[in-house]
This record gives structure tokens, sequence and C-alpha cells, in this order.
């Protein structure tokens, strides 16, 4: 291979998306390319020219797209090496939306588009990659879309990851199982179903072999819906042969025998063959609650567990869980939901602990409806770490104020107990106090609604920030009525109150992209945090503040996830319909990266080291900045605020 040809495959395979194709196919690109310098200050193309056949890579210097509107000129982006120029408008066919300014000495590489669309075409990761880099294009008026990663892909790395964490099968006792011989009459089987409640009956030999399954289902048909004879032997009707499986394999595999023949039970034996004596036998329901890393199966481990442990434990699997499922593909706002669900199911089983530790201290919870609520992101479905806890406490007022205060006592022990649970498990205390076992955070009804009223003074300040805390509040455990009733009154007062939303507003156009002029990430410039970029701050909470915002100002209450809100909005204002659907996708892709980053440093992942970022990573990032600079201009626009430009 020439040198030359040979220099430019090199380089081009050192990016994405060239490293994403075979080698053999960069090498022959490489055979056509051409090599083109610029110097400082020349411009590759302007703003309008149409393209020629050569798409260009940027293998030395750096290069401004700049954006010439209502005669005046705004920089939109910088590329750098191993960047490929001006994709947008060849992907769609159109002229230059901007101009590239050469701001350094720059040597490029031109390739011949046609082949290079060719093997993009041909390469579903390369094409997904093109796309993504294409994200840019939104924020001068072009459209461009933020594909999903190819289903296949994903469903096949999410079954690997639950594969990962697959379980052997847990043999119940044999005395459960039911059977009887081939000679049972029908109605003898039938009546012994029924006495036992289960859905069938297994039919073994002498040895204990499965020979057949009779289940309720088909003795119904066959009885009472075809009328046969009750009195003929279970062997006329059972379905057979049996489907066996050994006792060594994992609940999963049972479940996917399962699924692949099509059938409701199968039998576990000692060797895994129907020659073997029968140890017992299961539904899907039962496999799912036992399959280790699956959600039924840990969910049914907390409602069993009672040592803190124990619970440690399960946190543990379920980050475990997380980590298996982001790493394949699924999505962060859906885990986000998932894990919900296992933490609130671990809080609902600490209160049943400590209620019974109660009764056995002569101690019980006052005779009074009550409701433990999750607040901040635990009460958005977001929490996916074990970082600080947000929670809150309203109970049923008594009427007299000395009552009240002597059941708030009590219930602030029993509040602590709880929170002690869940720092055993691994969680940690909220450092700005917002948890149920502080007295500002656990009121009756009447004291919750009397600050609700109030809602003009959170304007600013602490007080600011305990509304914003308040308007993520959702139900866990308790008195379902009482959590409703203060939702409802939250999004009430808040709508009606003239200079909450307003100020509100204010507060979440506040912090601005984090990207200088250079396109480099704004970093902390002290403490501990000195170099690395603060991912919740500057990303993830100014999009999650101007959802809010605009969920309170549209009466969207059903939904509490920042993804879901962005969506419902999307759906319900079609003018906002493209900012918030790259708004939600963006809010994705920064939740999957605090979180991953997290696992990797065993922290919160809220800062990041810019330098440990892949091209790819940095290139979504500033794309996602873009997003959010278009989102503040929404809310500026919906409530009369200056533009960001």
């Amino acid at each position: 291979m020439n040198q030359i040809p040979k220099r430019v495959a090199d380089a081009l395979l050192k990016y994405p998306p060239f490293s994403m194709l075979r080698q053999a196919d960069v090498e022959s690109l490489a055979q056509t390319a051409r090599i083109r310098a610029y110097a400082k200050d020349d411009f590759i193309w302007r703003q309008g020219d149409a393209p020629g056949e050569y798409v260009d890579f940027l293998a030395k210097g750096r290069v401004e797209y700049l954006w010439k509107k209502n005669q005046s000129e705004e920089l939109v982006s910088v590329r750098d090496v191993g960047d490929v120029l001006g994709l947008t408008t060849f992907i769609d066919a159109i002229s230059y939306q901007v101009s590239a300014h050469v701001v350094e000495e720059s040597l490029v590489y031109a390739l011949e588009w046609k082949q290079l669309k060719g093997l993009f075409d041909e390469c579903d990761a390369a094409r997904n990659y093109v796309r993504r880099h294409l994200f840019w294009a939104t924020r001068v008026g072009h459209s461009a879309s933020l594909p999903a990663q190819m289903n296949a892909s994903v469903e096949s790395n999410i079954l690997e990851a639950h594969l990962v964490g697959a379980r052997k099968i847990d043999l119940r006792p044999i005395e459960r199982l039911l059977s009887c011989s081939l000679y049972t009459s029908l109605k003898e089987a039938a009546t012994l179903i029924s006495a036992r409640r289960v859905s069938s009956i297994l039919v073994v030999n002498e040895q204990r072999h499965p020979l057949g399954i009779v289940t309720s289902s088909l003795l119904i048909k066959r009885i009472i819906v075809e009328g046969i004879d009750e009195a003929l032997p279970v062997s006329t009707i059972m379905a057979s042969p049996v489907y066996t499986i050994g006792r060594d394999e994992s609940a999963t595999a049972a479940i996917l025998l399962m699924l692949r023949q099509r059938i409701g039970q199968i039998c576990i034996t000692e060797d895994g063959s129907p020659r073997s004596p029968v140890l017992d036998v299961a539904t899907h329901k039962d496999l799912l609650t036992q399959s280790g890393h699956h959600p039924a199966g840990l969910l049914r481990e907390i409602r069993l567990a009672r040592a803190s442990s124990r619970f440690h434990e399960l946190a543990d699997d379920i980050e475990q869980v997380c980590n298996s499922y982001l790493t394949a593909g699924a999505s962060s706002i859906f885990m986000g939901q998932i894990c919900a669900e296992f933490y609130d199911t671990m809080v609902e089983r600490f209160i049943e602990i400590i209620e019974h530790v109660m009764i056995a201290e002569n101690d019980t919870l006052p005779d009074v409806r009550w409701s433990w609520i999750a607040v901040g992101s635990d009460g958005r479905r977001e929490q996916l770490l074990r970082t600080d806890i947000d929670n809150a406490m309203v109970f049923a007022s008594s009427g007299n104020d000395d009552t009240d205060e002597r059941i708030r006592a009590r219930l602030l022990k029993f509040n602590e107990r709880v929170i002690q649970c869940l720092v055993d498990a691994g969680f940690s205390r909220c450092q700005g106090g917002i948890m149920a076992s502080n007295p500002a955070w656990c009121k009756t009804e009447l004291e919750w609604m009397e600050e609700l009223r109030t809602l003009n003074r959170f304007t600013k300040g602490q007080d600011l920030l305990r509304g914003f805390t308040l308007m993520d509040m959702r139900h866990v455990a308790g008195d379902s009525a009482l959590s409703a009733q203060l939702r409802a009154a939250m999004f009430h007062h808040a709508t009606n109150e003239p200079t909450l939303l307003p100020a509100m507003a204010g507060y979440a156009v506040e912090s601005r992209p984090p990207l200088n002029f250079l396109g480099k990430f704004i970093v902390e410039k002290k403490g501990m945090q000195e170099g690395r970029f603060d991912i919740k701050a500057r990303g993830i909470k100014p999009i999650c503040d101007i959802a809010r915002v605009l969920a309170l100002k549209c009466g969207v209450q059903s939904c509490y996830s920042t993804g879901k809100r962005l969506d419902e909005l999307g759906r319900l204002k079609p003018e906002w319909a493209e900012v918030c659907r790259y708004a939600s996708d963006s809010y994705e892709f920064l939740m999957r990266m605090r979180t991953l980053n997290g696992f990797k440093q065993d922290d919160s992942g809220r800062y990041i080291e810019p330098g440990s970022l892949t091209k790819l990573e940095r290139t979504q990032l500033s794309n996602v900045f873009d997003v959010q600079r278009m989102l503040q201009n929404t809310l500026r626009i919906e409530f009369g605020l200056e533009l960001n430009t």
C-alpha cells in the first residue's frame, strides 16, 4: 500500500466513525483521498455554498463554525482533530448552513462522499454515530434526529446482562409437590388440586419419574365443557411428555426454555431428564421471583429480608442490575422508575419491620393517618445511585396543637428509625436536612396546606429551593390520600401565585451552558473537585428545573420524572415538541453519563474529569448544552425574559 494512503487510513482509524468500519474498507477509502492544507483565517466553505463530491476529515488544526443571522455572526461550534466537517450538508443534500473558518493552520483529508456513504449504510454503529454527531445542527434552525440504538442490539445486551446475574433454581420442600399416579381418576385429581389450591398436579410413576401434567384449566375444559367421564384416569388427558431441567440450572435458563416451548410449567429433576426423580414443578411466576437479578426476584428478596446487612446486599444488587442494564443500553429514565420501585419497596419493608419491633417493645405508632413522601430526585423517580435521601411526612391533624406536637414527637422517633435503616443499607443522610426525621419536613396536612398557601415567599434563597423540592413530592407508603391532597394543593397554589413561577423561571435560566468560546468545558476552579466538570449542577439540574416550571405552568400533574414531563409538554404544546424531544434525549444522556461515572468512581458520579471522556462523549455533551440553551430560551420566551444568545 502506498505510504500516503496508508498514513491517511491510519489517521482515520483512530477516530469514530471510521474506527467502527472494517480496516480494509477504510484503507480502500483512503486510496481516493485528497490532501488539502489551509492557512489561518481561510474559509474551507462559506454559509450557503453548495457541497462538492468530497467531505473533509480534519487531520490537523482547528476550525470554527460561524452562523450568520440577521446581520450578526455567531460562533456555534468548534471542530478539532478527528472531526468530519460538513456532514449535515452531505447527509441531507443541502447547502452549507454555516461557514467553516480556519483558526489554526489545518490539514484535511478530502474523502469521496459516495463511497463513504456506502460504508455508513452498511454499518449500524457508524451510521448511528453520524446522526448523533449532527445534533449540533438543531442550533442553526435545522432538524436532526436522535435515533436510539438498534433494538436488536439493545435487547441482546440486556438479555446478556440479565443472564450474568442469574441464580440457580431455589428448590422448595418436596412435601409441597402435588402428584398422583397414572391411574388416579380425573375427579380425584380435581379434588386434590382444589384442596391444595394449586394450578396443576404432576403424574409420576413408582420411581417418582415425571410422566405428565394435568392442569386445572385442562380439567375444566375436558370434564365440564366437553363432558368426558370424570371416572377416567388422568392418563387419558395429561400433557405429555414433560419438559424437564436439572437442579443446577439457572432460573433464567428455565424461563427461556418455557418461552421457547410455550409451556406453563417445567419439572426440575435430579439429573435434568424425565428418567430421574422429580424434585419440584415451577411456573413462570415461580421462576421470575427466583431469577437472581431479575426485578421480580429482587422485589421478592426485599420483602423477605430482615437483617440490615441483607438490605445492604440487596441495595448492592440493585445497583449492579442498574449498571448492567445501563451498560446494555437500557434507558436511564426507565431504570430510574425501576430503582424507585425497589427503594419504595425497601422503605415499605423497613416500616413494616419497625412496626413489629415497636409492638415487641410494647409500643405502637400513633393512631393517625400518615403518608411517607419521597421528594427531590427520589420523588422524580431519578435516584439510580445510593446518594443522599430526600423524604418527608404528612400526618392528619387532631385539631389540637398540643396533641399534634405529641403525635409529631412519636412520629419523628419512628421516622428516625426508618432513616437509620436506609443509612444502614448504604444511603447517606441529606446534608440539607430534607428528611422525615426533621420537624421541618414532618407536618400535619393543615401545616403543609398553610405553607403552600404562602408560596409567594418561595421566591428567593433557601425558600425557593424548598419550593422546588416540594414540587417533586411523591407518595411512597401509608395513606396515599393525604399526599394526593397535598400534591393537588401544590399545583393549585403554584399556578395561582403570580410571583412564584416567574421567580422559578428566572432561577432556572441563571445557569448558562458551561462551554467557553473555544468549545471547552467550564470546570471547577478550586477545592477537591478542581479541574472536574459538575454534571449535576451544570447539566442535569438546569433541564430538570425548566421541565418542572413548564409542567407547573401547563398543569402537568400526572408526570413525576423530568423525561415524562418533557414528553407530555411536547404533546400538549406542538410548538415545543421538537425542543422537548431533544431535551428529553439530552436528559437521558446526562443521567446515563452521571450514573455510569458513579459506578466507575464508586461515588455520586457528580464530578467528571473531561479528559476521561471519549471524543464521541465530548461531542454529545457539547450538543446537550446547545439543547440546554434552546430550552432556556423557550422558558425565557414563555415568561418574557431576556433571550440568551
